[in-house]
């Protein structure tokens, strides 16, 4: 009876399994139609490109982007990263200035169609990929080490 009761809730947890975002590896970034800039400081054109998905309210958000950030600058412009926010600017804005560098840029996502465009649920997410679009790499921006990113920069 006791296996039953386990088959059975294991059958059901994942009958209601909420699925996370939709990107795959290797396969190209649907557009997400980032037109709005902070400061309409637009991010340097980089062979790879980082695109962390942010709320200025979450402290994992703030670590994710506190561990990335020195990733970007030792990438020696190889790699430049859009933090993408559904935020006013009056929210996110005047926080995020302080991050903005030649390849770190703020982009702002109204209504939500990059979120949605990569079926963002759970924040922070970041992805990057190279300059045809292709994911190399999905996650926590707090769980990339170097290494990992080196791999990602020299993989052809």
């Amino acid at each position: 009876m006791k296996r039953f009761c386990v088959i059975l809730l294991l059958a059901l947890s994942s009958l209601t399994t909420s699925y996370a975002q939709s990107v795959i590896i290797g396969e190209k970034l649907p557009d997400m139609n980032l037109r709005k800039y902070l400061m309409d400081f637009q991010p340097e054109q980089t062979p790879y490109t980082c695109y962390l998905f942010y709320h200025s309210k979450s402290e994992l958000c703030k670590r994710s982007l506190t561990a990335i950030k020195p990733l970007i600058k030792d990438a020696n412009a190889q790699l430049g990263l859009v933090i993408i926010t559904k935020e006013e600017y009056e929210d996110a804005g005047v926080t995020l200035t302080e991050h903005l560098d030649d390849y770190i840029s703020v982009a702002f996502d109204l209504q939500g169609r990059a979120f949605r465009s990569v079926n963002v649920n759970f924040i922070p997410f970041c992805i990057i990929c190279d300059h045809k679009r292709r994911v190399l790499w999905c996650g926590n921006a707090a769980t990339l080490t170097q290494n990992v990113l080196d791999k990602i920069l020299t993989t052809k």
